[in-house]
């Protein structure tokens, strides 16, 4: 196919896609993979969405493969030029030669890929979430791969936003069904959970501040995509992590080596247990009263933007650790209360009672006597209206 003839196509191309303005999500997205697809001949095209997993993979949301739609697909993310584009933020493109510069992906290998253009799709914090990706069997000349990177400019913005809005949606569903575990607990394992997969980082946890405030207890634990409910009640003291600083400061943001800056933490959360975690950011969590009772943290492999803070998705998350941690600690502490305690206002009650059907009881003799009361007979019943009021007391 000569240039003009691709040149052709790309203006037909891009006319076409203007009509995508009617659709949204998924559909919009899957529009969009098949008439780029269509319009530059590419054997695949794909929408993915990255997965901080211990095994990063992107889900394909949309595809198109040899003239057919693919979805909820799934692939390896470092053996994959798809990993240089969210790693770099910045488009990628591949001439010839793709399967040959990346020998360990199945889909190039199996396809007989040679050549690649993609580009980053990024929240609004700035932060590459996804791909969208185009390939073929032949070679491509440098113009055309302008054009279609022209074309995936025209719609990366909308594209973001649609990808953006699909993951919300998808936590707010998690969060909306509920833990599988009903006690408080659970709850808080399952934002967790939600946490660490909707903001896109290594490992997130929630603790406990302990009432000697030298330690804190892990309530819940994730780490790249699993939940490590080992991790539940383990009490760890604060000055030997990152941790620390929330004993000064609300909001904690640390950059560096994690292992190296906090050797004397050597797993577990508060410290990066993976030798590759280079931020930190912690939250105090406080109750009504203003007084700290814990907090969370993210920790990830990448720079933890302070703007992150003003996400969306961070504060929802944010305000239910909040409210579920201050729901926990009230469970706790009523779980705390001594039965004996707990019996008390009945028998208060009970007493109560039988002191009134003594004094009915006594009335009630006088009465049918038609006599006066005696000065010992008031005597008594004052004694006991006195035992009424302590008990009411």
């Amino acid at each position: 196919m000569t240039t003009q003839e691709h040149d052709t196509l790309g203006q037909g191309g891009a006319d076409e896609l203007l009509i995508l303005a009617t659709s949204t999500g998924r559909s919009f997205m899957q529009f969009f993979v098949e008439t780029l697809a269509d319009c530059f001949g590419a054997d695949i095209v794909s929408i993915g969405e990255l997965m901080v997993m211990e095994d990063d993979r992107f889900n394909v949301l949309a595809g198109y493969m040899n003239g057919a739609a693919i979805t909820d697909f799934s692939y390896q993310s470092c053996v994959t030029p798809c990993c240089n584009v969210v790693n770099t933020s910045q488009p990628q493109v591949i001439l010839s030669g793709a399967q040959a510069a990346y020998p360990d992906d199945e889909i190039f290998i199996e396809q007989q890929i040679q050549s690649y253009v993609a580009m980053p799709l990024e929240s609004p914090e700035g932060e590459a979430v996804g791909v969208i990706q185009a390939s073929w069997r032949r070679e491509l000349d440098q113009e055309e791969a302008d054009n279609v990177i022209e074309i995936m400019s025209m719609f990366v913005s909308r594209l973001s936003a649609e990808l953006v809005t699909l993951h919300a949606m998808r936590i707010l569903s998690a969060l909306a069904e509920g833990p599988d575990r009903t006690d408080n607990l659970g709850t808080l394992s399952l934002l967790c959970e939600q946490m660490q997969t909707a903001l896109k980082v290594r490992a997130a946890f929630i603790a406990e501040r302990i009432d000697d405030e030298s330690h804190f207890r892990v309530l819940a634990f994730c780490q790249d995509g699993k939940p490590l409910t080992e991790s539940e009640g383990q009490k760890i003291a604060y000055h030997i992590g990152p941790c620390a600083q929330l004993k000064e400061q609300d909001i904690v943001l640390a950059h560096g080596l994690l292992p190296q800056m906090f050797p004397n933490q050597s797993h577990g959360p508060g410290t990066g247990a993976a030798d590759n975690l280079i931020s930190y950011l912690g939250m105090n969590i406080r109750n009504e009263a203003g007084q700290v009772i814990g907090h969370l943290a993210l920790q990830h492999d990448r720079d933890l933007m302070a703007k992150s803070l003003e996400s969306d998705l961070f504060k929802l998350l944010s305000s239910r650790v909040t409210s579920e941690l201050r729901k926990y600690q009230a469970e706790q502490q009523a779980a705390q209360i001594p039965q004996a305690a707990l019996d008390m206002p009945k028998q208060v009650m009970n007493g109560i009672h039988q002191k009134l059907d003594l004094m009915h009881g006594r009335l009630a003799d006088l009465v049918a006597q038609q006599t006066d009361v005696p000065d010992s007979e008031l005597q008594i019943l004052q004694a006991e209206l006195t035992e009424v009021q302590k008990l009411l007391g």
